[in-house]
C-alpha cells in the first residue's frame, strides 16, 4: 500500500467533484461546525491538529448523517506578536532567526519577513497546504485573514464594534489591565509568551496599623476580617518600607512598582528584615484588635504584599501554620516568640460552611491527615475544595458583626465597602497567574485612564449571556460548570491598543482592536466572505453589513451602495440559512476569554435564534504522556507528521489520543504501528469482497445483531463527539466478534461479509477517510464513502447477545482448565451450569448496586439469605462472599445489565454440543447444578450464572 500516492488521489477527486463546497439550500437539514482559526506567526502543529481533526471528523460525521454540512476556515493575524516578530527580523535578532531557519525558511525569505505582511502571506498559503494534505473537509472558498489588509473583514470589525458602541456595551474609563512594562502596552493573550488566560484579579488590601507604620496584606476573602488571630510573615524575607500618599507601608519588594501602576504616589524608604518584624504587634482592620506578627514556611516576602493575615477557621494554610507553632517550643524560642501567647491562640468560628460546619478548615487538615505547613499537596486541595464550598454555601454567624447572617458572597463586597470607606484597606490588583510578554517582561497590573473596554462584568448582559449558555449543548457536558464559573468572574475587557496588526478603532484612531476583541463572531463572516472579497472597498460599509447581519433595509443599502437588491437578499439568506452554528471545537484553555467573549458578544449583535448552538472542548495535547516542547524535542509541526506518517495514520493516532476535557496523549509508538493497521484492513477487503456462502447459518443472526448494536452504540458515541469510542468499537472490538463468527460458522454468509466490510468502511471514514474511500471503492460502491449514511443500527436485545458470550465464555474457560491441568486429549466435559436461585441472587445484588456497580455484602446478605434454599445456606453464603469482594469488581462499569434477562444456559449450551465435541474431540454434556450427583456434586458448587462450572476427565 502507498499511503501518499492514496491520500493524493482521493484529494484530487474531492476537489474536482468540489465535495466541501458547501451551499445552501435543498432539503436536507444545515450543520454549521467551525473552530478557532490559528494565529499565523508560524506552522500549524500537533495541538492544532487535534483540534481541527474533531472539528473535521464532526464535519464529516454530520455529512454522513444526511445533512449540509459547511465547515470553513480562516487565518488571525491581528495583534503585535507578527509585528515584534517582524522588528526583531529587521534587527537581526539572532533568537527570532533561528527559530525561523529551525523552521526551514531559506535566508532570503528570512529577510522577506521583517516586514509584518509577509507572514500574513506566507504562513497561511502554508497552512492551506497543510491541512488539504490532512484530509480537511473544508470550503475554502471561505477562508480569509484577518486585519486591515483583507479590506472585507476590517469593514466587518469597524461595523461590529460601531454596533457595539450604540448599545452601550463599550464603555471607556480606568481599568485594571495586563501590561508589558518594557513596552508600555496592554497585553493581550496572543501578546504574551506564557500566562495566556490570566487575568487581573481585585484582592482587598487590609491596612494593619502600628506605632509609626502599617503591615497590608492582601485578600481574597475580606469577610472573614472577623476570624483574624495573627498576621503571617516570611522571617528569612527583606521588605520593602515605602511612604503610599501620606502613610507608611511594609511590604514585599516588588509591590511598590505595582502600587505606582495602579495610582499610588509610592516613595520607597529602606528595607526591613522580616525576622525584625516578628512578635510585634499591630491593629487589625475591622475587629480593631492587635494582632501578633508570627513567622510561617508558606508565606513568601517575594509574593504578593509578601504579608498574610491568618484565619485558622477557614484557612488550611493558617491553621496548620499555627499548629506547627503550637507544637514546637523550640521554634518559638528561636524566633523569640512567647510560646504560652502562641498557644493561647485558637480558631475563631465566623461562618457555617454547611456540611463542612463551623472550623472548616481544622476539620480538613485532620481529615487529610496534613502533616505540617510544608504538606503542600494536601493543603492546596483542602484550600481548593474548602474556599468554593464556603463562597457557595457559607453563612455568616453572629461572630461576624454588621454581616451576621449574610450568605457569603453579599458579605465579601459589604466588608470590602466597609474596609475602604474608612480607609482600613484599598483596592487591589494582582494577575492570577504570572505572564510573560512576548518582549520577554513580567508582566504586572495597570490601572489605565480612557482605556476602551468591553463591558463583560456588566450585570444585564451577563445575564443575558448567561441565557445563551443554559440553551447550548456542551460536549463534554461536564464542561458547562467552568463556563459558568467564568461568567460570574468575567470583567471588563481591555479590547483596544496603541500598536500591532489589527482594525483601527472607527472612531478613533490612535487605537487599534486588540485580538480577541476582533474574533468574537467572524463565525457569521464565513457565510458571505466568498461574496464580499471582490467589492470595492467604498461598498463596504456599515449599511452594507447591517443589510446583511442586522436590521438593515436591503432595498435602501441597494440604492446607496450601487449593488443589485438581489444580490444583497442572497448575502442575507445565506446568512440566515447558515446560522446560527451548529457546533464550535475548541480547546478549554479557550473557555476563560475566547469562548465566553464569543457568547457575550453573540447575544450582544444577534437575535437570540441566532445565538451558538453548541461548544465542543478538549484538552491540550501531550506526547507519550508529557506537554509539547522545543526543548524536549517532542514538538511536531503538521507538514513533518503527515510527511513521516501519512494523513490517515496521524488522523487515527490524533483521535486514539482522547476524547472529552482530559488532555490527549499521542503516543509515537501507536504512529510507528497505526499505518500496518490500516494496510491490513484495504487488504482484508481486498481479499473479502465478493465472497461468501448463500445459505443460511443459526449463528447469523446473532451476528447481525452484534453489527446493528455495535453500530447503534457508534453512533450514540459519534453524536457525543466520541470518535474514539466510535472507532474502538467498529474497528476494533467489532472484528474480534467477526473472528468468532467465523469460528462459529466457518464460512459468513455473503450478504453478511459484505454489510460487515461496508459497515466497517462508513464507521471510519469521518477519521481516516483517503483509506475509506480506497476500501469504498474495492467494494465497487458508488460514489464518495464521505457522502455514504454512516452505520445506523438498533440496540438488541441482551439476552440474545449473551447467549453467545456464554459460549465464548465457556470455550476460553474450558481451553483454561485444560491447559493448566495440563490434560491435551479429555476424555469427558460435563458443563454444569448454575441453580435458579444464584441467578435470582446476582439480580438482588444488580438492584443494590450504587452508581458505580458497588454493593454492600452485608445488605446483600441480610436481604437475601432467606431466599437461599436451606440446603444450600452454606453454599450460598458462599457465593455472596465471592460475588460481592472479587466477582463484581472484575465485571466493569454497568455489570448488572448483563444479568437483568434470566437466559436458559443449560439450552444454549445444548444447542453448541456438536461445536465444543468437534473442538475437544470428547463427548461433552450439560446438567445443572440442580441435578449434579456425585462426582459432579462439588464441582458444581463452583457454577455462577454466564460461567458454568467446568469437569473435565
Amino acid at each position: 500500500m502507498n499511503p501518499k500516492a492514496i491520500e493524493s488521489k482521493w484529494q484530487k477527486k474531492w476537489t474536482e467533484a468540489k465535495a466541501y463546497e458547501s451551499e445552501p439550500g435543498g432539503d436536507k437539514e444545515k450543520y454549521f461546525v467551525n473552530c478557532p482559526y490559528p494565529y499565523m506567526n508560524g506552522y500549524l502543529h500537533l495541538g492544532h491538529a487535534f483540534t481541527y481533526l474533531r472539528a473535521d471528523m464532526v464535519s464529516r460525521y454530520q455529512r454522513m448523517q444526511n445533512k449540509n454540512v459547511l465547515f470553513p476556515f480562516a487565518f488571525h493575524c491581528t495583534g503585535t506578536p507578527i509585528v515584534a516578530a517582524a522588528q526583531r527580523v529587521e534587527e537581526g535578532e539572532k533568537t527570532q532567526i533561528k527559530a525561523l531557519k529551525q523552521m526551514g525558511l531559506s535566508d532570503t525569505l528570512i529577510k522577506k519577513f521583517s516586514k509584518p505582511e509577509e507572514w500574513t502571506k506566507h504562513f497561511p498559503d502554508k497552512a492551506i497546504t497543510d491541512l488539504k494534505k490532512f484530509g480537511a473537509s473544508i470550503d475554502w472558498r471561505r477562508s480569509f485573514i484577518t486585519t486591515s489588509l483583507n479590506p472585507p473583514y476590517d469593514a466587518f470589525i469597524r461595523w461590529q464594534f460601531n454596533k457595539l458602541l450604540a448599545g452601550e456595551y463599550l464603555i471607556k474609563g480606568s481599568f485594571p489591565v495586563v501590561w508589558c512594562p518594557k513596552r508600555g502596552t496592554v497585553v493581550g493573550d496572543h501578546d504574551r509568551l506564557s500566562g495566556e488566560g490570566e487575568t487581573p484579579q481585585e484582592y482587598t488590601l487590609l491596612k494593619f496599623k502600628g506605632d509609626d507604620d502599617y503591615l497590608v496584606a492582601a485578600t481574597l476573602r475580606p469577610e472573614t476580617v472577623f476570624g483574624q488571630t495573627n498576621i503571617w510573615i516570611d522571617g528569612e524575607g527583606t521588605y520593602a518600607k515605602a511612604k503610599v500618599g501620606n502613610e507608611t507601608w511594609i511590604m514585599s519588594e516588588e509591590m511598590p512598582s505595582k502600587l505606582e501602576l495602579q495610582g499610588h504616589e509610592v516613595e520607597v524608604l529602606g528595607s526591613v528584615e522580616g525576622r525584625d518584624l516578628i512578635g510585634k504587634k499591630y491593629q487589625a482592620p475591622e475587629i480593631h484588635k492587635e494582632l501578633m506578627v508570627l513567622p510561617s514556611k508558606f508565606c513568601d516576602a517575594s509574593i504578593g504584599s509578601g504579608i498574610v493575615t491568618s484565619v485558622p477557621s477557614d484557612s488550611p494554610d493558617d491553621y496548620q501554620g499555627l499548629i506547627d507553632l503550637q507544637n514546637s517550643e523550640k521554634e518559638c524560642k528561636s524566633w523569640g516568640i512567647d510560646f504560652a501567647e502562641v498557644s493561647k491562640l485558637e480558631p475563631i468560628a465566623i461562618l457555617d460552611s454547611g456540611e463542612m460546619g463551623t472550623l472548616p478548615a481544622p476539620d480538613l487538615c485532620k481529615k487529610l491527615g496534613i502533616k505540617d505547613q510544608t504538606d503542600r499537596g494536601k493543603l492546596e486541595k483542602a484550600k481548593q475544595d474548602l474556599y468554593l464550598h464556603s463562597f457557595n454555601n457559607g453563612v455568616m454567624l453572629e461572630s461576624s458583626g454588621f454581616i451576621s447572617g449574610k450568605p457569603v458572597a453579599e458579605a465579601r463586597e459589604m466588608v470590602k465597602t466597609k474596609l475602604v470607606e474608612n480607609s482600613e484597606a484599598i483596592v487591589y490588583y494582582e494577575l492570577t497567574g504570572p505572564v510573560k510578554s512576548r518582549w520577554m517582561a513580567d508582566c504586572k497590573v495597570k490601572i489605565v485612564d480612557n482605556q476602551w473596554f468591553l463591558a463583560y462584568g456588566d450585570e444585564k448582559w451577563t445575564e443575558t449571556t448567561e441565557l445563551a449558555l443554559k440553551s447550548m449543548e456542551l460536549y463534554p457536558s461536564k464542561a458547562r460548570n467552568q463556563f459558568e464559573y467564568v461568567l460570574q468572574w468575567l470583567n471588563n475587557w481591555a479590547c483596544v491598543r496603541e500598536k500591532g496588526l489589527g482594525t483601527k478603532l472607527p472612531w478613533d484612531d490612535n487605537w487599534v482592536i486588540e485580538s480577541l476583541s476582533d474574533s468574537t463572531i467572524y463565525m457569521a463572516f464565513y457565510t458571505v466572505a466568498h461574496h464580499l472579497k471582490d467589492l470595492d472597498e467604498d461598498k463596504l460599509t456599515d449599511t452594507l453589513f447591517e443589510s446583511i447581519f442586522g436590521s438593515g433595509n436591503t432595498k435602501e443599502a441597494s440604492e446607496e451602495l450601487k449593488i443589485p437588491q438581489a444580490d444583497i437578499l442572497d448575502w442575507r439568506n445565506e446568512f440566515n440559512y447558515w446560522y446560527p452554528y451548529d457546533l464550535r471545537v475548541s480547546g478549554k484553555d479557550l473557555i476563560q476569554n475566547h469562548l465566553s467573549f464569543s457568547l457575550y458578544n453573540h447575544t450582544a449583535m444577534f437575535e437570540k435564534e441566532m445565538w451558538p448552538k453548541g461548544f465542543a472542548v478538549n484538552g491540550w495535547v501531550l506526547v507519550d504522556g508529557e506537554k509539547m516542547s522545543k526543548s524536549k524535542g517532542n514538538f511536531f509541526t503538521l507538514k513533518e507528521l503527515v510527511t513521516n506518517y501519512s494523513a490517515d495514520v496521524v488522523r487515527f493516532t490524533l483521535c486514539n489520543a482522547g476524547e472529552g476535557l482530559d488532555d490527549p496523549n499521542w503516543e509515537l509508538s501507536f504512529a510507528e504501528t497505526a499505518g500496518k493497521k490500516l494496510e491490513n484492513w484495504l487488504n482484508f477487503v481486498k481479499e473479502n469482497r465478493g465472497k461468501g456462502r448463500r445459505d443460511s447459518h443459526p449463528v447469523d443472526d446473532w451476528f447481525r445483531a452484534i453489527m446493528s448494536d455495535t453500530a447503534y452504540k457508534a453512533t450514540k458515541a459519534s453524536d457525543r463527539l466520541k470518535f474514539r469510542t466510535s472507532t474502538r468499537l467498529l474497528f476494533f472490538e467489532l472484528p474480534q466478534y467477526y473472528k468468532w463468527y467465523l469460528q462459529r460458522v466457518g464460512e459468513p454468509n455473503a450478504e453478511i461479509l459484505h454489510e460487515y466490510l461496508s459497515m466497517i468502511t462508513r464507521g471510519i471514514a469521518p477519521v481516516v477517510p483517503h483509506i475509506a474511500e480506497e476500501a469504498w471503492s474495492l467494494l465497487d460502491e458508488e460514489g464518495f464513502v464521505i457522502n455514504q449514511q454512516f452505520p445506523k443500527g438498533k440496540e438488541s436485545d441482551i439476552g440474545f447477545l449473551i447467549g453467545e458470550d456464554l459460549i465464548k465464555q465457556t470455550l476460553e474457560d474450558t481451553k483454561a482448565i485444560l491447559n493448566i491441568a495440563k490434560i491435551e486429549k479429555p476424555s469427558e466435559i460435563v458443563l454444569i451450569t448454575s441453580p435458579k436461585w444464584k441467578w435470582e441472587a446476582v439480580q438482588a445484588a444488580g438492584d443494590l448496586a450504587d452508581g458505580r456497580g458497588q454493593v454492600k455484602l452485608n445488605q446483600l446478605i441480610g436481604s437475601f439469605m432467606p431466599q437461599i434454599p436451606n440446603d444450600s445456606k452454606k453454599v450460598g453464603a458462599e457465593f455472596l462472599k465471592k460475588w460481592v469482594l472479587k466477582d463484581i469488581p472484575s465485571l466493569g462499569p454497568e455489570w448488572q445489565e448483563r444479568y437483568k434477562v434470566l437466559i436458559d444456559e443449560k439450552a444454549i449450551l445444548e444447542s453448541s454440543i456438536d461445536f465444543f465435541s468437534k473442538i475437544f474431540d470428547c463427548p461433552v454434556s450439560v446438567i445443572n447444578a440442580e441435578n449434579a450427583v456425585s462426582r459432579l456434586e462439588p464441582k458444581s458448587k463452583q457454577s455462577a450464572p454466564l460461567r458454568p462450572a467446568i469437569f473435565v476427565s
